[in-house]
């Protein structure tokens, strides 16, 4: 009798590895718009803290001018020159937050947008 005509019986470990194979591959699948979606928020999140960062170096550099002004003045320092730094101050602040504020915004746009693009 020759049996090479005929199929081996597959075992079950065999038949198991096919069906782990087959719903990891599907379970993986499945996954990746999860995993795409975090990873977007992930970068916005990430963008978000770069402009708060450069909103506090800002801060510094105007904070370090002020204080400059006030120490090395001391002797020859008048009210006007104190407002006046003080004012520079203001309005550096001022257009960095707004600078800020513009980017904040179009943050959220960019954020829905990879969102739909991811779903």
């Amino acid at each position: 009798m020759d049996h090479s005509n005929k199929k081996q019986p597959v075992s079950i470990t065999d038949t198991n590895q096919d069906i782990v194979t087959w719903w990891h591959h599907y379970c993986l699948l499945s996954t990746m718009p999860i995993v795409r979606c975090q990873i977007a928020w992930l970068e916005n999140v990430t963008q978000a803290m770069q402009l708060e960062a450069e909103l506090f170096q800002a801060i510094a550099k105007s904070s370090e001018k002020l204080t400059l002004c006030m120490t090395d003045n001391k002797k020859n320092g008048n009210a006007k020159e104190l407002t006046e730094h003080y004012q520079e101050m203001v309005k550096t602040l001022t257009d960095a937050n707004l600078e800020r504020f513009a980017k904040v915004s179009q943050l959220s746009h960019e954020f829905r947008r990879s969102l739909w693009e991811e779903i």
